[in-house]
């Protein structure tokens, strides 16, 4: 591909940002690689991103820690800022929670010291997720209810859909199932507003848990069935892992052995390949369940010890400990 001046295809960069043509942008950039582009601030938190939106957290991490320290993104304060969350959610989604909370940390005292207080609503709400899986369930609501105030100051619907699908997630583990459903289809309102195809998904497959965990697998299975269909149109392979899982868990309370093994045997398998660890223990903590009901008690209890060894990684101590009962019954 000709090369073409650093502004150009920064405008073409964006461009396709607000559009959410996150696989084209990916390609836009990786061809551009050798020009420079790789050494410009705008671009590289750009190509993190589309990096991250396309379920590829190892590459993201990469491009942005080769960087972190180089004097072009530190003279670019608001790049830098962007970039600090963006490294944040990349440690975040391999698994990585301390890295991930260090850097969300980062961000928010960078916001708040340059009043940006859309990062500051960002690294906040990223903050409570990481509360979440480690079973501080009061602390995560308490730090979406310090974002959500200030995405709506802002009139920014994609926040407020990020922060209702956390909060679901959060009502969900309490077992608080209608108000978890309530925040999802708030979230799934405010995505539509936003014209996020990614977070409508998200909202989606989070409902198709919440009717599972109330009792009506097939219409989690279906749901789930759909959102794994739109993650893998969406490019986003970290996604469309944790719907099969949701699948497998589905047909599994169905009684559906053979569709349940399909379901997450794929789901364990893009999971591992994109180094997503919290969908990978989901999905061994699931299969080991489906093992024991088909019979296999051995096989059942390595996917188990498998799961424990990544919650206790994740420092989802609460996870862990449900394991090793459900292992010790």
């Amino acid at each position: 591909m000709l090369s073409i001046p650093h502004a150009a295809l920064r405008d073409r960069a964006t461009a396709l940002a607000r559009s959410a043509a996150w696989g084209e942008l990916v390609s836009l950039l990786d061809a551009h690689a050798n020009d420079g582009a790789g050494e410009v601030p705008e671009l590289v938190a750009l190509r993190a991103e589309s990096l991250l939106r396309t379920g590829q957290p190892r590459e993201a991490r990469a491009c942005l820690a080769a960087r972190m320290d180089g004097a072009a993104l530190h003279r670019e304060r608001p790049t830098l800022r962007r970039a600090t969350n963006l490294l944040g959610a990349a440690h975040f989604a391999l698994g990585e929670l301390e890295a991930a909370r260090r850097a969300f940390e980062q961000a928010l005292e960078m916001g708040r010291e340059d009043e940006d207080d859309l990062l500051v609503a960002r690294a906040t709400n990223n903050l409570g997720a990481i509360a979440n899986i480690r079973g501080q369930r009061e602390q995560a609501l308490a730090l979406y209810q310090l974002a959500i105030p200030v995405y709506q100051r802002l009139g920014s619907p994609l926040g407020l859909a990020q922060a209702f699908h956390n909060m679901a997630i959060t009502f969900r583990d309490l077992g608080q199932l209608a108000r978890a459903d309530e925040c999802e289809r708030r979230a799934i309102e405010f995505a539509r507003q936003g014209g996020s195809e990614h977070l409508v998904a998200l909202a989606r497959l989070g409902r198709a848990d919440v009717s599972l965990r109330g009792g009506d697998a097939a219409l989690a299975e279906a749901g789930a069935r759909h959102a794994a269909q739109s993650f893998a149109a969406l490019g986003d392979a970290i996604n469309r892992a944790d719907a099969l899982r949701l699948v497998g868990a589905a047909c599994l309370a169905r009684g559906d052995h053979v569709a349940a093994a399909q379901a997450l045997d794929t789901a364990l398998s893009l999971a591992r390949a994109r180094g997503s660890a919290l969908h990978e223990a989901e999905a061994l903590r699931t299969r080991a369940e489906l093992r024991r009901a088909q019979g296999d008690e051995p096989a059942a209890r390595a996917d188990a010890e498998a799961a424990v060894a990544v919650f206790q990684q994740l420092g989802a101590s609460e996870d862990a400990e449900r394991l090793r009962t459900w292992m010790g019954g």
